[in-house]
């Protein structure tokens, strides 16, 4: 394989051990049926929703085919699917919800949104899911939801975790907007717990540019949906009609989406078994020539599950190769030999602050100085020292990043791990 231990490194000037182009040739946005889906509402003067008819009802009955659920909401973005889902499931003052602290911060700042606490877990080292060992450790009497995020695709234990929730009378929060198409033991994910939450923004595998989607087969929790934040649209749950005396009025939050966004999302998704084929083949094919280098750790599918969605393939430096060089300098080596590889965005800083466990907005910032209720106010004291997540704090030092390659050469793969397998055997020249 090209670029194997032997060579100067790029970074002291000797040749790059990835010379194939990286262009993907996956068409991200199906420009050419985008702009004939958009510009039919535009023909037909729509451009808004309200009553979950036309291309929003359209888009909802191919996400239920997806997901195998009774229901499926849109919304005007990921934040608001979670929003909703806590709402639904009764996350509210006096409650707490267990979350990954390894995620994107808007899987918990709903919890806030709720006037409840979000309590920290660890995540496992293999999967960088949530642990469900830690999970079971934090359970209490305020516990009232979990958030399980498939994090960058991979699947959470399911079957450690609903049994858990269920004999503790907890709902289950399916955080999956990394992980369109996946499935645990057959079973796809937003259907296996309480409700699934779909983010559709932005590179997601499934994108409107801002949307998402919920999935539940509770008419109860659809209706209490409803109710947060579609006006307009009145509640669909069949027999359940929880809120019937309230008409068609909402609770202030305006959750639809544009149709404009699920024209363009119902594009994506009639593409995503492609994609995650592609995406499944790549990172494979990575994997496999990345296994047998020594001070890499490969990041590998849970045992049972097909990994979907992606958004970022990630891979660890050992705890040996870190104590030696800093990740901040196998980066830099990987960088110089070409390879498109970065310290994972979420653990290096998720904007500003880095692991969210560790952020001001759950520490150190009191949250009682500012309006609305983003602080639970039966329990809340001010603010308070970070916990200590010991597995999430040792794994998101070392953890590497690239993209979820979709239409790319085999060649230039190999010369991705090639660089990986060079920068691994010249160690000592980065210290």
């Amino acid at each position: 394989m090209k670029g194997s231990g032997n060579g100067k490194l790029a970074v002291h000037g000797g040749p790059k051990a990835v010379s194939a182009s990286g262009t993907g040739r996956w068409e991200a946005i199906p420009a050419a049926e985008a702009k004939r889906a958009i510009g039919g509402l535009l023909d037909q003067g729509v451009i808004t929703i309200s009553n979950g008819t036309g291309i929003v009802g359209e888009f909802e009955a191919a996400f239920r085919d997806l997901v195998g659920t009774r229901y499926a909401l849109t919304t005007n973005n990921g934040t608001a699917t979670l929003h909703s889902a806590y709402f639904a499931v009764g996350v509210g003052p006096g409650t707490e919800v267990l979350v990954p602290s390894y995620t994107w911060h808007a899987s918990i700042t709903p919890v806030l949104q709720c006037g409840a606490t979000p309590v920290f877990c660890d995540i496992e080292p293999d999967t960088l899911v949530i642990d469900p060992d830690d999970i079971e450790r934090k359970i209490t009497g305020r516990t009232r939801a979990i958030c399980v995020v498939h994090t960058w695709g991979n699947v959470a234990d399911m079957d450690r975790i609903m049994p858990l929730a269920q004999a503790h009378g907890i709902a289950v929060v399916e955080d999956a907007s990394h992980a369109h198409g996946a499935l645990y033991k057959g079973r796809p994910v937003g259907s296996i717990g309480d409700v699934g939450c779909f983010s559709m923004q932005g590179a997601k595998a499934v994108s409107g540019g801002e949307s998402g989607v919920i999935t539940t087969d509770d008419p109860e929790l659809f209706d209490r949906m409803i109710l947060l934040g579609h006006f307009g649209r009145g509640p669909k749950g069949e027999g359940a009609h929880t809120f019937d005396e309230l008409g068609d009025m909402s609770l202030g939050s305006k959750y639809r989406p544009h149709p404009f966004a699920i024209a363009l999302a119902h594009c994506q998704l009639k593409r995503l078994p492609e994609l995650n084929r592609h995406r499944t083949r790549n990172y494979a094919i990575l994997n496999d020539a990345l296994r047998d280098v020594e001070g890499i750790e490969t990041v590998e599918p849970r045992e049972g599950c097909v990994r979907g969605g992606y958004l970022e393939f990630k891979f660890k430096a050992s705890r040996a190769v870190v104590d030696r060089v800093p990740v901040e300098r196998i980066e830099e080596a990987l960088q110089a030999e070409g390879a498109p590889v970065k310290k994972d965005r979420y653990s290096n800083l998720n904007f500003t602050y880095g692991l969210l466990h560790k952020a001001p907005l759950f520490t150190t910032f009191d949250r009682r100085t500012v309006g609305g209720c983003f602080y639970d106010p039966t329990a809340y004291a001010g603010p308070v020292e970070a916990p200590t997540l010991p597995v999430t704090e040792d794994v998101c030092g070392r953890l590497l990043s690239t993209y979820a390659f979709v239409d790319v050469d085999e060649a230039y793969l190999l010369e991705i791990a090639g660089a990986f397998r060079k920068v691994m055997g010249h160690l000592d020249e980065l210290t």
